[in-house]
């Protein structure tokens, strides 16, 4: 079989439920257990993380994820073939502590080298001092409403990929 064909019915997936936890109190840091995941049709496994330090830049831009009040987004956490962890921010939407959101957090791409982990939205409320940083600001900053993780795997959230 050609790397063409395997590269073609292949996807980019976790295989089991990575279960991302830890973001909450004064704490910048995330665990999770390990899970085999997929990328381009091969088999890798991330080991488990404990107490691990969350990726302070987007691993699109490499720029500082930041969310400041009145603001929400969603955040997609990855693995690359080599075990790296990176976490992708979607597009900045506006929310506030009264309302839902006036349209979903859109998701944001990930690059095709990359297998979707978990998601979570993440919400700056009226009371957010600032500008909150992820992976520098800590889980329980003050006006920060964090979701609910939603841990991917087969049949999961559709993630874009960037294909480019």
């Amino acid at each position: 079989m050609s790397y063409n064909l395997q590269d073609s019915i292949g996807g980019n997936f976790a295989l089991g439920n990575w279960t991302l936890t830890g973001l909450s109190g004064a704490a910048t840091t995330y665990t999770s257990v390990a899970v085999p995941f997929q990328i381009k049709g091969r088999a890798f496994t991330k080991a488990l993380v404990s107490g691990g330090a969350s990726p302070t830049v987007d691993g699109n831009t490499g720029l500082a994820m930041t969310l400041t009040a009145n603001q929400a987004a969603a955040f997609v956490w990855g693995v690359n073939a080599a075990g790296t962890v990176t976490v992708y921010k979607g597009p900045t939407q506006a929310w506030t502590d009264t309302s839902a959101l006036s349209t979903a957090c859109p998701l944001p791409q990930l690059p095709i080298t990359v297998a979707a982990l978990a998601a979570v939205v993440i919400k700056g409320g009226a009371t957010t001092v600032g500008t909150w940083t992820f992976g520098s600001s800590n889980w329980n900053a003050t006006g920060i409403v964090i979701d609910p993780v939603q841990n991917l795997g087969v049949g999961g959230l559709d993630v874009p990929l960037i294909t480019a």
